[in-house]
């Protein structure tokens, strides 16, 4: 009897995590939209003061980091929403092959915690987070071409600022994705959440590609261990060194490197 019980427990939560997890579900459609409209901005507002400002307290001392983190920034982390780190060319293909409307608004984090002076207009939302965001936010948010978006994503990238693609409701290994973000490590929130918590609070999520060295034409000028956000690179024996266990792939490195011997591959 037990069994049954047992069985028909997990039919009942597949079935609602479908109803949740799927690109199309209104169910998920109407959380995006309170997402959007209501809860993202001071969630990302109130996730930097605990990282970064004056509600540190949250995350540093144990007698309060239930306050936080694991009824917070844990749940969200792993079933709300999250990044994964794309390097530039992949975005740019996603971009080209995009179907649908392609809009862009202010940085979310950026307009949250105005703590930082990186361009403010590099959300690109796609898919349903442009059906979303740009219904929900029409003076935030304009349609553009895929040419603009294109344009601010090398202009982001020249900048020394690395993308993550972010994906809502991750609930029965939904892969919803909607919007791209344009990130720096003084002001993105997931990536300051996952830097503070660590992976297993505030998980990112690893994509396909990670760097590679040729170690025969590394000069060690060290620039790629300068620019990584992730603490991948290091310097030995006179040769810079990748821990690919921290690489997230997000391509930063071979943007700099002089001598063209650092390259992203699909892992």
């Amino acid at each position: 009897m037990k069994y049954k019980i047992y069985f028909f427990a997990f039919f009942v939560l597949g079935h609602i995590s479908h109803f949740i997890s799927d690109e199309r579900s209104p169910i998920r459609l109407f959380l995006l939209r309170i997402f959007a409209r209501f809860i993202e901005v001071p969630l990302l507002h109130l996730s930097y003061l605990a990282c970064q400002g004056r509600l540190k307290i949250l995350t540093r001392f144990a007698p309060f980091r239930f306050l936080f983190v694991y009824p917070i920034a844990y749940p969200f982390g792993h079933w709300g929403d999250t990044g994964k780190p794309v390097p530039e060319k992949e975005v740019v293909r996603m971009i080209e092959e995009m179907e649908g409307p392609i809009g862009v608004g202010p940085c979310r984090c950026r307009i949250g915690h105005k703590a930082c002076d990186h361009p403010l207009e590099t959300d690109i939302v796609f898919r349903t987070g442009a059906e979303v965001w740009l219904e929900e936010l029409p003076h935030q948010y304009r349609l553009i071409e895929k040419e603009e978006a294109i344009k601010i994503v090398r202009e982001c990238a020249r900048l020394g600022l690395f993308h993550m693609v972010f994906m809502h409701c991750l609930v029965g290994g939904a892969v919803n994705e909607y919007v791209i973000c344009n990130c720096c490590t003084d002001g993105c929130v997931p990536y300051i959440l996952n830097r503070t918590l660590g992976q297993k609070i505030y998980p990112l999520v690893k994509g396909e590609w990670v760097a590679f060295v040729d170690e025969n034409l590394c000069q060690d000028c060290r620039k790629c261990i300068e620019v990584c956000p992730f603490e991948a690179r290091y310097s030995s024996g006179g040769k810079t060194k990748i821990n690919k266990n921290q690489c997230f792939g997000c391509g930063l490195c071979s943007n700099v490197c002089p001598g063209a011997t650092l390259m992203v591959k699909r892992n």
